[in-house]
C-alpha cells in the first residue's frame, strides 16, 4: 500500500486538476496475497512506482495541447483512422464491463461520451478514441456465443493493421473465464496478437471468488503463448487497480518509463 505522505508529495507537484479515489493507486493483488502461503502467480508482477502511477493519470487528463476524444468508428479498414500512433484494443463479451471501464479511464475528460448500443451485443463498429498524439484506444464490439459474420470480418480487418501494440481481453470478475472467452483467446493466439487479460468488476466479487478466478487464469496461461503473464484486476466503480492498468498502457505505448526493479521486459 502506498504511503500517504509519498503519494501526497507526488500529487502536490503534479499537474492534475482532479485526483481520483486513492484506490486508483492500489494494487488489488496485495489483499489476495494474504490468503496464500505461496506466490499467487509464478511470474513477477508489473509494479509501477508512485511516480509512474501519477504519470499514468496525467496521460489521460486533457489539456489544450493534449486533446482526448472520440475520433471515428467503422466496420471496415476504409473507416479506420489513418495514423501511425500506437493503438491498444479492448475486447470482451457483451456484459464484461467494457463500456464501464472505458468510462472510468476517461473519467477526467469532460463531455466525452462512450458510445454504446441500447441493446447489448448489437454494436457493430470498432470505435477509436484519441489520447493526444500519444496513443489510441480501440473499443471492439462485444462478442457472443453466435458471433455474426461481420464481427469475424471486423476482427480480421483490424488485426491486419500494424498499429496495435496490445489487446486487452476483459473477463467478468464475478463470473470468471468462460467457454466464449476461450474462443476469443484462440482468435488472438491465431493472429499472434500480444494480449493481456483484465478481470473487471472486482468490487462486486468476494476475495475468495477473485482468488478462484485468478488461479483459473493461471492454469489457462500455461497453454497460450502471446498472453502477458499477469492478469490485471480493476473496478470501474471504485477505480481500484485502474492506475496499474493505465501505467501498463502508458508503458507499452512508450509514454511512461516504469522504473520498478520488479518489472520484467515486456516482449509478449
Amino acid at each position: 500500500m502506498l504511503k500517504n505522505s509519498l503519494l501526497s508529495t507526488f500529487l502536490k507537484f503534479s499537474s492534475l486538476s482532479r485526483v481520483q479515489n486513492e484506490l486508483f493507486f492500489e494494487n488489488p493483488y496485495e489483499k489476495l496475497k494474504q490468503y496464500l502461503e505461496v506466490p499467487l502467480l509464478e511470474e513477477q508482477f508489473f509494479l509501477p512506482d508512485t511516480e509512474s502511477l501519477v504519470a499514468a493519470q496525467e496521460l489521460f487528463l486533457p489539456n489544450p495541447l493534449h486533446r482526448i476524444g472520440f475520433i471515428t468508428s467503422g466496420i471496415g479498414s476504409e473507416k479506420f483512422p489513418d495514423h501511425d500512433i500506437p493503438e491498444v484494443v479492448f475486447m470482451g463479451k457483451s456484459n464484461a464491463g467494457k463500456s464501464s471501464l472505458l468510462k472510468a479511464i476517461f473519467t477526467n475528460v469532460p463531455n466525452l461520451r462512450i458510445q454504446t448500443s441500447k441493446r447489448p451485443g448489437h454494436t457493430k463498429t470498432a470505435k477509436f478514441y484519441q489520447v493526444g498524439s500519444k496513443l489510441c484506444l480501440v473499443d471492439m464490439p462485444g462478442y457472443g456465443f453466435r458471433q455474426p459474420e461481420w464481427f469475424e470480418n471486423l476482427v480480421h480487418e483490424y488485426f491486419k493493421r500494424n498499429n496495435c501494440v496490445r489487446t486487452f481481453l476483459l473477463i467478468d470478475g464475478k463470473v470468471g473465464f468462460e467457454d466464449i472467452d476461450q474462443i476469443a483467446l484462440d482468435v488472438l493466439e491465431s493472429y499472434k496478437v500480444p494480449h493481456v487479460i483484465v478481470m473487471t468488476k472486482i468490487d462486486q466479487a468476494s476475495d475468495s471468488t477473485l482468488l478462484k478466478h485468478i488461479l483459473q487464469l493461471r492454469n489457462i496461461k500455461k497453454s497460450i503463448v502471446y498472453c502477458f503473464s499477469q492478469p490485471f484486476m480493476v473496478s470501474s466503480h471504485t477505480y481500484e487497480g485502474l492506475g496499474h492498468l493505465l501505467a501498463f498502457i502508458g508503458h507499452i505505448t512508450g509514454n511512461i518509463d516504469v522504473k520498478s526493479a520488479d518489472i520484467k521486459p515486456i516482449s509478449s
